[in-house]
């Protein structure tokens, strides 16, 4: 009698493990991927696929940020796996080895703005101290260095800020020279506060961004079809915003701080789109910046 519990007892736990070893086994194969992003005109595919339930049946989970520098703490913690970001967060990163971009997804013309309260020659022969918003380990950081440097203004003074977008569009307008480094959907909001640009990454020579998916590959390997599924989703996204622009603001707008329809469309013709085809050139400057691309899905 003994011996026949022990066996059942035996088996049972034989059974028991097996089970343990499926559910674990599956579960880990069904892992959501964590993709942190914010609300830049190049990702808003991301948030109309989003908001129609076209992801639901995906491992893809996205988290909604403002402020650039949040990426990285999301990944360093290991609450996300991934982000979209311009090539420039990725460089701030200080371990960047297992994190590669998945898919291209526009190339900034225009969407990234310096601003101020003065015209640029006004800015050239200022004496006075002039007070820089931006947001420090991040874009903005790199493209505030390129301006500066491309407008020969390293004898001006300046006082760096750190700040998010969100804190920058609080602030009154001042008296004081002020530099304002923002991008779509925020630029619109300083405009209306009389800021005017005076630099854009259309009118920069020296700087170019260029916005993509970057994962940590180690969150990719087996699972390629899963990220040609999210590259398909995100296409078709796109493919509605040009057939019906109208309907896709409507259902994402709640995500643009406020842009009308028409700040919106103006934002869209800022940036060219990247999700398809091979751009070599993007890849050569990806390389010379050290950033491989052998991950690249076209």
């Amino acid at each position: 009698m003994k011996k026949s519990y022990a066996i059942l007892s035996l088996v049972l736990f034989i059974i028991l493990v097996v089970l343990i070893g499926f559910f674990y086994s599956n579960r880990l194969d069904k892992q959501s991927i964590q993709i942190s992003s914010n609300p830049w005109v190049g990702f808003t595919p991301f948030i109309y696929a989003q908001e129609k339930g076209w992801l639901d049946k995906t491992p893809f989970k996205f988290v909604w940020l403002v402020d650039l520098s949040e990426n990285s703490r999301l990944y360093d913690s290991g609450f996300t796996q991934g982000f979209t970001a311009t090539q420039y967060e990725l460089l701030h990163f200080k371990e960047h080895s297992h994190l590669k971009p998945i898919f291209l997804i526009d190339r900034s013309y225009g969407a990234d703005v310096i601003l101020a309260n003065r015209s640029l020659n006004e800015l050239r022969a200022e004496h006075k101290p002039i007070t820089v918003y931006l947001e420090l380990g991040s874009l903005n950081e790199d493209f505030f260095k390129a301006f500066v440097q491309e407008n020969g203004l390293e004898k001006l003074q300046f006082v760096l800020k750190n700040s998010s977008q969100k804190m920058m569009t609080t602030l009154s307008p001042s008296g004081y020279p002020t530099i304002m480094i923002s991008y779509d959907p925020y630029v619109s909001e300083f405009l209306k506060k009389g800021y005017v640009g005076v630099a854009s990454t259309r009118s920069m020579q020296s700087f170019s961004v260029i916005d993509a998916l970057f994962v940590d590959e180690r969150f990719v390997n087996g699972r390629e079809d899963d990220y040609r599924e999210l590259l398909t989703i995100f296409n078709k996204a796109l493919d509605q915003f040009k057939r019906d622009p109208h309907e896709y603001y409507e259902t994402i707008h709640g995500y643009l701080e406020g842009q009308n329809y028409q700040e919106f469309m103006d934002s869209t013709t800022q940036i060219q789109w990247l999700n398809s085809g091979t751009h070599t050139n993007i890849e050569t400057q990806l390389h010379a910046q050290h950033i491989e691309t052998n991950r690249l899905l076209h």
